[in-house]
């Protein structure tokens, strides 16, 4: 250390080369430092961006409720972001419609339905919302609900809701599909 001293007192373009290659020593570490912190940076984005479209991502689920006098077909968000609806369709196998009530027969006695939906394109649904697709309730003192009700379960037993959709980023998630074979069991 100490010759490396003496050199650089006695020879003044030994020290100015010292001086040099220390400058660009450390201009090439301050050009590495500020690289990795543009990639880090950069990284950090979109870390980032993929956490704020998993945070908002929608689920779709087709629920069912089949009671002695209550039948019901729903379409539930169970995530944790909105949910914009691009199409729901059913289907029996053979034929597609985009709606539930097409698929239903006209009820004994002039019945109406308690709450249903025609096509939803284009619907949003905010997270733990749901829309009633199709419901048929007994009412009070109602006589032959009966008829309606094993109509209805025959009919929905065999179809099948797709519900395609997407998240706010437009990013097209897996169809939801429900069979409904579930109202099947009774017939």
């Amino acid at each position: 250390m100490d010759i490396l001293f003496n050199l650089l007192k006695s020879d003044a373009n030994a020290a100015n080369a010292f001086g040099a290659l220390a400058s660009a020593a450390a201009a090439f570490l301050a050009l590495f430092v500020s690289g990795f912190s543009v990639w880090i940076s950069v990284w950090s984005a979109r870390t980032q961006r993929k956490h704020n479209e998993l945070s908002v991502r929608p689920l779709a689920e087709v629920t069912v409720a089949d009671y002695e006098n209550s039948l019901r077909v729903k379409l539930r968000n169970n995530g944790t972001g909105p949910m914009i609806i691009t199409a729901v369709t059913v289907s029996d196998g053979a034929k597609t419609k985009d709606c539930l009530i097409d698929w239903m027969p006209n009820l004994p006695g002039g019945r109406l339905w308690n709450n249903f939906t025609h096509a939803l394109h284009h619907r949003t649904l905010q997270s733990g919302a749901e829309i009633v697709l199709l419901e048929l309730t007994e009412h009070d003192g109602e006589r032959n609900f009966s008829k309606c009700r094993d109509l209805v379960r025959k009919t929905l037993a065999p179809l099948t809701v797709n519900v395609e959709y997407t998240d706010i980023y437009e990013s097209v998630m897996r169809p939801s599909r429900k069979p409904l074979s579930w109202f099947g069991r009774h017939v």
